[in-house]
């Protein structure tokens, strides 16, 4: 075999490599056609206005009902933002008027305060649009979910739940913070254990 025939030869090869190599690799790097995946079935959620056999008229009434405390929570949250913002630069400023403070954390308790009694003159606005017994069937459903929407009853922890449940049994006991002080220097081994 003359240097001529081994030089085609390792060329063929290189060839018959690179080919096996990147063949397969842009036939698979092709776009395939989309298939069109069948929609998933929502699942239904319990419902339970829709439970109560509602009247056209109450709907509308309920709607209604619902669009008006829509705007009104609109213009609280921004009235709130406003008096935030304006809080946050007065405190940054070091030579801010301390009254002026005052008075905007007043009208933010007057605002809370009157966010507080809408919400309770609404919900008995609420209860007349009701037959007593779909309020029945309603305060049924409200202690079968717990008092919570959406969440069936169950209990998230809140930054102030930190005393309750779980929590205490988390807090090292002070032999335990003593022992983390001595060895806070040391690589963590197994020392917490002993």
């Amino acid at each position: 075999m003359s240097m001529k025939d081994l030089k085609i030869l390792s060329r063929c090869a290189a060839a018959a490599f690179l080919a096996a190599v990147l063949v397969p690799m842009t036939v698979t790097a092709q776009d395939d056609p989309q298939t069109e995946r069948p929609a998933r079935a929502r699942i239904e959620r319990p419902r339970p206005l829709a439970d109560l056999g509602l009247t056209d008229e109450q709907r509308n009434a309920l709607e209604a009902h619902r669009k008006a405390r829509l705007d009104e929570s609109r213009a609280f949250r921004e009235e709130m933002a406003g008096i935030r913002a304006e809080m946050r630069d007065l405190l940054r400023d070091p030579e801010a008027n301390r009254a002026k403070i005052e008075g905007l954390i007043d009208k933010r308790a007057g605002l809370m305060a009157r966010r507080e009694k809408a919400a309770l003159s609404h919900r008995a606005d609420w209860d007349k649009i009701f037959t007593p017994e779909q309020r029945e069937k309603l305060r049924l459903l409200r202690s079968r979910a717990g008092g919570r929407a959406g969440l069936a009853g169950r209990r998230m922890m809140a930054p102030g739940d930190l005393d309750s449940g779980w929590a205490p049994r988390l807090r090292p006991d002070a032999r335990r913070l003593a022992r983390y002080r001595v060895l806070r220097h040391r690589m963590p081994l197994r020392w917490w254990r002993r």
